[in-house]
């Protein structure tokens, strides 16, 4: 059965893109069916894959092969032909491995990012739906997907949080971050409860997208050099607690720069310390909840 998780936090700068991609990179090598989605407007995930993919740039990747044109027919849908019957395929760039991707483009339509496309959704199922619909076409075909959010929670977020089985969150030890792992594990939490607990229509919304996403953990993707470790992680368990049962991952990024750069080439990082051993943690965590 397919998992769809998506990597998030409000914080900017904390590897969410990295993470994405290394962990697609290694679940793949695993002979797992790996699908990547990008929702992020500045859409860092998707040059990355396509320029050392494909050898292309995301400039000239075609408008119908992105997600932006998926969203974009799908809201004109909505709005004029309710009753049109819309079929996607091309959206999805296939490699030869177990590694596939949907990129967006801050360049569809001369500039019309998935940020620009948002802003023409209203709150409500049909357009929350428009992603869910779509995944649910092909994520058969996957053991994972994984979907690089934005620090953003416009409705294109909402539906990855309302769709998704897990979440995973990416953070640098400080006070600012600590608060902003809270908020955002509260965000999706009350995302969940606005549409599929308290909203008129909560029963449908729940039968729909189904349970609220797991966390599957927190971890820290950057220990800076004039950090205190214990103190800071410390600190950071203790501001958890009141959140619930938190899952802490025991290993830490340390050369996260190295790995950035490694991520950028579309390589999975050799540094002494990367995320082959992390990604490995995750996937026997995931096991783990499954059996509880």
């Amino acid at each position: 059965m397919c998992k769809i998780i998506f990597i998030g936090n409000y914080k900017g700068g904390v590897g969410k893109t990295t993470t994405t991609l290394n962990l697609a990179q290694y679940f793949s090598k695993k002979n797992h069916k790996v699908l990547t989605i990008d929702l992020d407007p500045q859409s860092s995930l998707s040059e990355i894959q396509v320029s050392n993919f494909l050898g292309m740039l995301l400039k000239d990747i075609p408008d119908s092969e992105t997600l932006n044109y998926v969203y974009d027919l799908s809201i004109m849908k909505i709005k004029k032909y309710p009753n049109l019957d819309l079929q996607f395929s091309s959206s999805i760039i296939k490699r030869a491995d177990n590694y596939n991707f949907i990129p967006s483009s801050l360049f569809y339509k001369d500039g019309k990012g998935l940020d620009s496309l948002a802003i023409n959704m209203e709150e409500s199922f049909e357009y929350l739906s428009i992603l869910k619909s779509y995944i649910d076409t092909i994520k058969d075909n996957y053991n994972f997907i994984l979907i690089d959010c934005p620090p953003s929670s416009n409705l294109i977020t909402q539906s990855a949080f309302l769709l998704s089985d897990y979440f995973l969150i990416p953070t640098v030890l400080d006070e600012i971050s600590t608060n902003g792992v809270i908020h955002y594990i509260h965000t999706v939490q009350n995302t969940y409860k606005k549409y599929c607990v308290e909203h008129d229509d909560a029963i449908l919304a729940k039968h729909y997208f189904g349970n609220r996403p797991e966390l599957i953990g927190v971890f820290y993707n950057l220990i800076r050099g004039q950090v205190n470790y214990d103190v800071a992680s410390s600190n950071f368990e203790e501001a958890l607690k009141n959140t619930g049962d938190v899952y802490i991952f025991p290993y830490n990024i340390n050369n996260y720069i190295d790995i950035a750069r490694s991520t950028e080439k579309g390589k999975v990082s050799k540094e002494k310390n990367d995320f082959a051993h992390f990604s490995e943690l995750v996937l026997n965590r995931l096991d783990a909840m499954q059996e509880k």
